[in-house]
């Protein structure tokens, strides 16, 4: 892919935003878990970069234009519907940026990671071994979001694209979830008439995703950086 940071001018459009989740409570592929509630955003709303595959050299590909925690997944779901921390996307105008965007909105890449500087975090081990799993991070400083081949969290991946598709971070949660199911029941059912999903065809997706989630812990991929700061 040809680094050209050129800009292309004009104004933003629709197409050129996109929400992500960017972080979860899953345990990830380095079996640590970082905590959705112990995310410290103050910093990073003040300085919203999205970098390419955290390299702290390169030109900003985008910035996040909202950012909030959606922790009503985890309250009526089985263990294992976790929070969340999500944002809307904003790519820069460079050709580079929308060579990245062109990846998204085309589908051949969807993931997405967080570099951050733990404050508080605990191990993780096995309560009959006693072996080491993991760290728990409990409270973290967001500094940047990457944009990635493959992420360490299977849950952050890119949600939508446009406008249209994008709630806003003042919801209560809810209609933040419900949006988003109902992308992902667009993408299920291609066939399917468009306009808003029914409370039973919900239902009939997070049945299926309660269903299908799987750890693969034994799954290569990059290691997350903290940078320092």
């Amino acid at each position: 892919m040809t680094m050209d940071w050129q800009g292309k001018g004009g104004e933003p459009h629709p197409e050129d935003e996109m929400v992500f989740v960017i972080s979860t409570d899953e345990v990830d592929r380095h079996g640590d878990i970082v905590a959705s509630d112990g995310w410290r955003l103050e910093a990073y709303r003040r300085n919203p970069v999205v970098l390419w595959a955290h390299d702290y050299r390169l030109p900003v590909v985008g910035r996040a234009v909202d950012i909030w925690t959606d922790t009503k997944a985890s309250t009526d779901g089985p263990a294992g519907m976790a929070g969340r921390l999500l944002a809307r996307v904003r790519f820069a105008d460079t050709s580079f940026a929308q060579q990245v965007a062109g990846l998204y909105r085309g589908g051949y890449q969807r993931g997405v990671s967080v570099g951050f500087r733990p404050l508080r975090y605990e191990e993780r081990r096995d309560s009959r071994t006693g072996a080491f799993l993991g760290v728990r991070y409990l409270e973290q400083e967001l500094l940047e979001v990457s944009l990635v081949p493959v992420p360490s969290n299977r849950e952050a991946l890119s949600r939508s694209g446009g406008a249209a598709e994008v709630l806003p971070a003042d919801n209560d949660g809810e209609d933040v979830l419900g949006g988003e199911l109902a992308g992902l029941l667009r993408e299920a059912l291609p066939e399917a008439a468009p306009g808003a999903a029914s409370a039973l065809e919900v239902e009939a997706l997070l049945s299926l995703l309660r269903g299908v989630r799987v750890l693969d812990p034994a799954h290569p991929e990059g290691r997350r950086i903290y940078p320092s700061c």
